[in-house]
């Protein structure tokens, strides 16, 4: 019954497009015909492929665009909320503060497979895996565009460029002089402040950019945020061929931690406070057209201040006598350095071939708290070198090839390379046929972890102690230093254009992943006093066949709206080897990946300053994050989000207000672990939501 509820749900919503669709199309037919310029139309230069400028019918991988008219039109508050968007992508949330985006794999909240960049600063976290969204110093206002490369991309970015590469390119610093102020008020307790200033000073442009966010988490939870945000980026133009660009920015604040562990005296709710910040300079100089050198040194350190005191435990009783685990004082804090330094060479070696080469540093440090790495500093030293080729051999045939050599000092040496071509069988129009390796290091936590309660006991008689009880050990992961890194083998065969008079850009992706040496943990025998037997260890041991397809499009019409779609078909196999002879021993559906996925967008620009955006997005079912086992899975999510806007202007002021009302179809669950509710009595259910925001931008 709840399924024939949810199709009427989802056919409604096609009802509600249908008509938008069917007007735009209506009205672009009664438009003359277009100009030539206008019937090829424009399509996006895309860097993150190669890290070379390419028309994205070149790019050797399928890139998707969210430009800053999707980002307004979606009603997004947070940046990884974009990501719906994106075929493939999967975005849920742990908490009200712990946001995990992937591609084609979730496993678990932390998403340890994609590569995120802000500007050329990988944010990567690599003390535990993932990214830390919430105290990233960067407002969802500070960004122009973000380029997704669909697919592994180590041969630019190196490892960690797994399954995908985010690369987020905010906003040019000219673009934003004066004063701008926004507020955003909603339900779940969300009040957002964030104010922005940039200005000249000769030959400096700058741009200080402040917020202020507090949010009351999911309802019935213990998962608030708190968090300020200051940064600072500018660029000195030293003269008419060199620029020197910098950014600087902290992000800081608390949060609710809820008791998430089966023994809840072991985990009592807490607060832990977040601290991040980076440093970053980069020197380029232009050396003709399509040719620079650059040279970019950045900083970035990470802070989780996590201590708290367990409550006592009364493991049994007899005789009259009670064994009791007395309170521990525990340190989950950890902390991260990184220092990098690279140099990029863009030259153009003959006419039709064109490369991007060039070298780095890098320093890892990494420290965790007694109960998470045993108060132990790690370093992951890296050396490493690329080198991209484009080769335009004849028209219509180009090459892209390239490669990236990277020795780590936890666990070697590795190359990831990548050959491509593409087929331009019109200047709008090509098919590329891909393939690629790709690596994943393991994150420090993953290599060294030592995650674990331990403490006295003792046996009382009532509230005396008697005797002594056995030192208490609870176990959970624990890394061996002997793990390797992760691999996967990419194909893709794909076409990108604008077959219909300019007016549409599609792009379709056939694709085949094969993963290997997977990191997971192994449950190894118990310690003397462990307290349920949980004990385990990281080891290289999951195998995944991935395949599937991806469609994605952009409609333009000339009565000043868009229509963006995105959907994805995967097939998440999981495969079960023999630990003795390697050979396969089954394979399974593991449901890792939504079957079905996709997303809608429809963008209106209508007269007197006013603006609407309607977005609808739907995720089959997929298995929870951490579960080991695949019938926990989550419901099909069906999901509407409203905005309107309007513009206008106050004694010459721009003022800006907006209405979004999020989720309008209905609660649904988080991608949290579902396990049985006497241990997690309250899951994470998205409610619908409304918010009002507020910017004006004082002349």
């Amino acid at each position: 019954m709840r399924d024939t509820k949810n199709n009427k749900k989802h056919r409604c919503v096609g009802l509600v497009m249908l008509p938008l669709v069917a007007t735009a199309l209506h009205a672009s037919e009664m438009e003359p015909p277009l100009s030539e310029q206008a019937f090829w139309g424009e399509l996006p230069v895309v860097m993150s492929a190669t890290r070379m400028s390419q028309p994205v019918v070149d790019a050797p991988v399928a890139v998707s665009v969210i430009d800053r008219r999707m980002i307004e039109a979606s009603g997004a508050r947070e940046i990884p909320e974009l990501f719906r968007l994106v075929p493939g992508f999967m975005v849920g949330y742990h908490d009200g503060a712990t946001a995990s985006v992937s591609y084609h794999l979730s496993e678990d909240r932390y998403a340890r497979q994609m590569q995120v960049m802000i500007d050329g600063r990988a944010v990567y976290v690599h003390a535990i895996g993932g990214i830390a969204w919430s105290t990233l110093p960067i407002t969802i206002d500070d960004i122009e565009r973000i380029e997704v490369v669909r697919g592994p991309n180590s041969a630019s970015y190196g490892a960690n460029s797994f399954l995908g590469v985010i690369n987020i390119i905010t906003r040019h610093v000219v673009l934003d002089r004066g004063t701008a102020v926004k507020t955003n008020l909603g339900d779940e307790g969300v009040r957002e402040v964030f104010l922005r200033h940039g200005g000249t000073n000769g030959k400096l442009d700058y741009r200080v950019t402040a917020g202020f966010v507090d949010d009351d988490g999911f309802q019935e939870r213990f998962d608030y945020k708190r968090t300020q945000t200051a940064s600072v980026r500018g660029e000195y133009t030293i003269n008419n061929t060199d620029i020197l660009a910098f950014d600087a920015g902290v992000g800081t604040g608390p949060r609710g931690v809820e008791n998430r562990s089966t023994l809840n005296a072991l985990s009592p709710n807490r607060e832990k406070t977040e601290l991040q910040h980076h440093q970053q300079l980069k020197w380029e100089r232009t050396l003709g057209v399509g040719e620079s050198v650059a040279v970019q040194f950045y900083h970035i350190y990470l802070r989780n201040f996590e201590t708290f005191q367990t409550l006592p435990i009364t493991l049994a009783s007899s005789g009259g006598l009670d064994w009791v685990v007395e309170p521990m004082a525990v340190d989950f804090g950890m902390y991260t350095h990184r220092y990098d330094l690279e140099l990029q060479h863009n030259v153009n070696i003959a006419e039709g071939l064109r490369a991007a080469w060039g070298g780095g540093l890098r320093d890892d440090q990494v420290w965790g708290g007694a109960n998470l790495m045993a108060e132990t500093e790690v370093h992951n030293h890296l050396k490493h070198a690329f080198m991209n080729l484009e080769w335009d051999v004849s028209n219509p045939w180009l090459v892209n090839a390239g490669a990236m050599i990277e020795d780590y000092s936890t666990t070697g040496t590795n190359i990831s390379p990548r050959a491509g071509v593409n087929y331009r069988f019109s200047p709008v129009q090509s098919v590329r046929l891909t393939g690629s390796k790709a690596i994943r290091t393991p994150s420090m936590y993953e290599y060294a972890a030592k995650y674990a309660f331990f403490g006295p006991s003792n046996y009382y008689s009532g509230s005396t102690v008697v005797a002594p009880g056995p030192a208490i050990y609870q176990g959970y992961d624990v890394g061996t230093r002997q793990v390797g890194v992760e691999k996967i083998t990419s194909f893709e065969l794909g076409y990108h254009g604008m077959p219909i008079r300019g007016r549409v850009e599609l792009d379709v992706k056939i694709f085949h992943d094969d993963l290997d040496d997977l990191l997971g943990t192994r449950g190894v025998s118990p310690v003397p006093g462990d307290l349920d037997n949980r004990h385990s260890v990281f080891v290289n041991r999951n195998v995944y066949f991935i395949r599937g397809v991806e469609l994605e499009s952009k409609l333009t019409f000339d009565d000043n709206s868009n229509l963006y779609f995105g959907y994805a078909r995967i097939k998440n196999d999981r495969i079960l080897k023999n630990p003795v002879t390697g050979n396969i021993d089954a394979i399974v559906d593991s449901r890792r990946a939504p079957k079905h996925s996709f997303s809608l967008l429809y963008m209106k620009d209508f007269s007197q300053g006013y603006s609407a955006g309607i977005g609808y997005y739907f995720t089959d079912k997929v298995q929870s994050w951490d579960s080991g086992s695949a019938d926990r899975v989550r419901d099909p999510v069906r999901r509407l989000d409203l905005k309107l806007a309007r513009k206008f202007e106050v004694l010459s002021d721009e003022v800006e207000i907006a209405l979004a009302a999020r989720n309008v179809l209905g609660k649904y669950e988080e991608m949290e672990v579902l396990r049985p509710k006497t241990n997690y009595a309250v899951l994470n259910e998205v409610y619908p939501s409304v918010y009002v925001s507020v910017k004006v931008k004082l002349d």
